[in-house]
C-alpha cells in the first residue's frame, strides 16, 4: 500500500505539473489568438485603404490624361511632309500652305502659335520624314482642318501620303491605337466608322449608329 501511495503521489505531482503547462498553454494560445484577430482586422483595414488608393490613383491618372488632352487640344501631328519642306520657318509655312493644300475658302485665314519637327534624330529614309507638331491659336481652326481633311479623303503631297492627326496623351493614343484592327476589318466589310474623342469608335449599321 506505502508503494502504491507513493506512486499516486508521484503520478498526481506529474499532473499537477501537467494541468499547469496547460494552462500556460492555453493562456499563450489565447494572447496569440488575439494577436491574429487583431492582424486580420489591421490587414482587412489595409486591403481597404489600398482599394481607396487605388480608385484615387485611377481617378488621377484618368484626371491627369484628361488634362494633358485639354493641354493639346488646339494641337495637330502633320505625318509624312517630306523632310525640311518647311523650310526655316514652320509656322509661316504651315499658314499659308495649309489653307491652299486643304482646299479652303480664299479668305479663310489660320494662325499658328508655334510649330516643330518631333525631337526624333533625322532618318536618312526620304520615307520616314519626321513628324511636325503644331498649335493653333484657335479651336475652330483645328476643327475646320479636320473637317476639311476627313472630306477630301486621302491626302497626298509630291505623290506621298499626309495624314493629319489629333494631338494627345501617350495613354489616349495607345487607346485609340487598339481600335485598329477593327478599322481595317471595317474598311474591308464597307461599314462606315468614325473614332470619336477620346477612344471611342462608332459604327453604322444597317443605319444605326452603334
Amino acid at each position: 500500500n506505502t508503494h502504491i501511495e507513493k506512486n499516486i503521489i508521484e503520478i498526481t505531482t506529474t499532473i499537477s505539473s501537467m494541468d499547469k503547462k496547460m494552462e500556460a498553454f492555453t493562456k499563450r494560445i489565447e494572447e496569440v489568438e488575439h494577436h491574429i484577430g487583431d492582424t486580420e482586422d489591421s490587414i482587412h483595414n489595409v486591403d481597404s485603404s489600398i482599394q481607396d488608393l487605388q480608385t484615387k490613383i485611377g481617378w488621377l491618372q484618368d484626371k491627369a490624361d484628361d488634362l494633358e488632352n485639354c493641354s493639346q487640344r488646339c494641337n495637330l501631328r502633320l505625318v509624312g511632309l517630306p523632310e525640311g519642306e518647311e523650310g526655316k520657318d514652320p509656322v509661316d509655312f504651315l499658314e499659308d500652305w495649309l489653307p491652299s493644300f486643304l482646299n479652303l475658302p480664299d479668305q479663310y485665314k489660320i494662325e499658328i502659335e508655334r510649330a516643330h519637327c518631333t525631337f526624333a534624330p533625322r532618318s536618312g529614309d526620304a520615307n520616314k520624314p519626321r513628324m511636325i507638331l503644331f498649335k493653333l491659336l484657335r479651336f475652330r481652326d483645328k476643327e475646320m482642318l479636320l473637317r476639311q481633311a476627313r472630306k477630301l479623303g486621302s491626302l497626298t503631297y509630291k505623290n506621298k501620303p499626309l495624314y493629319l492627326f489629333l494631338n494627345m496623351s501617350a495613354e489616349s493614343f495607345q487607346r485609340r491605337k487598339s481600335f485598329n484592327r477593327v478599322k481595317r476589318l471595317c474598311k474591308d466589310l464597307d461599314i462606315p466608322f468614325a473614332l470619336l474623342y477620346p477612344s471611342k469608335i462608332r459604327m453604322t449599321l444597317n443605319g444605326v449608329k452603334k
